[in-house]
């Protein structure tokens, strides 16, 4: 691996330091000092630090800094944030009986008031998330599949989106970057064509909504 390519990988692995790159917020010289040991490593040869700070000088913008403005703009655009309390979180192994049951759940709410259920399926587990009215249900509907994880206590922001978020390159990482800056960790993510909804810890959700919240108003 040579400089160029070292240095690229580098700053992959430090995306925060590569926005704070292009707005010129790192001083060039502490970043090759940091980051040396790292390139020495990839390029298994000794480096100058004056060499780091040239090649650093040299690169070319990222894709993702050329669509900055783009972004910023489609920000703008975003719809109404909704917030729900009072929601828990159930991990359960998947099996082959899983998805019947999660029907059956569906038939046990159907009477019920308006609430929040989701369903995230991976390849050996799924999570729901649903109002803590709906527990007595998902919990009789669930009757003998194995239980992996359950957390209380949580709330969920969801954004509208336009409908052209799918072509918005970075949009969640926007997302990811304020709310972790916030120091908020997201518990889960739904997303649907048109909505994004971040799953956090109650006693985070204020501070999760005001930072995005404060994103979406143009500077």
């Amino acid at each position: 691996m040579n400089l160029r390519e070292a240095l690229e990988e580098c700053l992959r692995r430090r995306p925060f330091i590569e926005e704070a790159l292009s707005e010129d917020l790192i001083n060039l010289s502490s970043l090759a000092r940091l980051i040396r040991a790292d390139i020495e490593h990839l390029t298994g040869k000794e480096i100058k630090e004056s060499a780091v700070v040239m090649a650093i000088r040299r690169r070319e913008p990222r894709l993702q800094l050329k669509m900055q403005h783009k972004l910023q703009q489609f920000i703008g655009s975003l719809g109404d944030i909704i917030v729900r309390s009072n929601l828990v979180a159930y991990t359960f192994k998947k099996t082959p009986l899983l998805p019947s049951k999660q029907a059956q759940f569906i038939t046990y709410i159907a009477e019920l008031p308006n609430g929040f259920h989701s369903f995230t399926g991976g390849m050996e587990e799924t999570t729901v998330v649903v109002s803590e009215d709906y527990i007595p249900a998902l919990e009789k509907a669930m009757k003998g599949e194995k239980r992996l994880d359950k957390t209380r206590n949580l709330s969920s922001i969801t954004l509208r989106l336009p409908n052209s978020s799918s072509d918005v390159i970075g949009l969640y990482y926007f997302f990811f970057k304020h709310i972790a800056s916030a120091g908020v960790p997201i518990k889960e993510i739904i997303s649907t064509t048109n909505e994004a909804t971040f799953i956090v810890h109650s006693n985070d959700v204020n501070a999760a909504f005001a930072t995005i919240n404060t994103i979406k108003k143009p500077l």
